[in-house]
């Protein structure tokens, strides 16, 4: 089922959501525009009035899948995500954020309930085509417009144990591409973001095998991966967001390549 609620009573949230238009304020993107919009949350320490503020734009339902998360991090994390996408839409929509209604649909099985988020209205149209992802201490939003289909990821730099997740992940030409590259560990971290955003623009998210989509580079910072057969053609663009953290946004999309995204950043907390 969709979710929404009725928005509690709360103090004025201007401060903790910085640089967000105002609700009814933003017009969707159009055509072939892609917005993304991120933050870097200091998860895990965010005073509880911010937290509060930020559950108050939740649905019952997302917070309460947040509040079972066992780490403070964790639960940062989420609110700060999902917080920060209903207040886009609102500001695209005009619709308070606790009462927007939000679904998710997988393609590989058909049903309701998990896979690609979306917006729905009460004529079942859409405003807006949109997904998230977070690690770390980033949060990050995609906007597109009706039909664009869109996937973003973000992988904050870590320690990874790549000798575990090669096989599952990467392709023998990928892994020998970022064997090649001074700066590996941030290639292996971003060809991971591409596969993730590239399943996620699909519709058909971790039930495609990543190791099965194979990414190749472009023009400067554009990339395509070859999918599973029957999915479609992605393409899509590598994010400079900052130098610890890998990035990209893939579109659905027979041919071509998606303009350059416009990217905006803002403050939680």
């Amino acid at each position: 089922m969709p979710e929404a609620r009725t928005p509690p009573t709360t103090t004025p949230r201007e401060h903790v959501l910085n640089a967000i238009p105002s609700p009814g304020s933003h017009p969707a993107p159009r055509g072939t525009e892609i917005e993304i919009w991120w933050s870097r949350v200091d998860v895990g320490n965010l005073a509880d009035d911010v937290r509060t503020q930020l559950a108050a734009d939740l649905s019952e339902t997302r917070l309460a899948k947040i509040e079972r998360y066992r780490r403070a991090q964790d639960r940062d994390r989420g609110l700060a995500a999902h917080s920060m996408l209903r207040r886009l839409l609102s500001a695209v929509t005009g619709t308070p954020p606790a009462q927007l209604q939000l679904g998710s649909f997988c393609i590989s099985c058909g049903e309701n309930g998990h896979g690609k988020p979306f917006l729905e209205a009460t004529d079942g149209s859409r405003d807006v085509e949109i997904n998230l992802s977070h690690s770390g201490e980033v949060v990050i939003v995609a906007l597109a417009a009706p039909g664009v289909q869109v996937g973003v990821d973000a992988e904050q730099g870590r320690t990874v144990d790549w000798n575990a997740l090669r096989n599952s992940i990467f392709a023998d030409q990928e892994w020998a591409a970022t064997e090649r590259r001074a700066d590996r560990e941030h290639r292996r971290l971003l060809t991971w973001a591409r596969k993730e955003s590239s399943v996620k623009a699909s519709g058909h998210g971790l039930s495609l095998p990543l190791r099965h989509v194979v990414t190749s580079d472009a023009e400067g910072a554009t990339w395509s991966a070859s999918m599973p057969s029957g999915v479609g053609r992605v393409a899509g663009t590598d994010l400079d967001l900052a130098p610890d953290v890998a990035a990209a946004v893939a579109v659905l999309r027979p041919e071509g390549w998606p303009d350059p995204p416009v990217v905006r950043r803002i403050s939680i907390g």
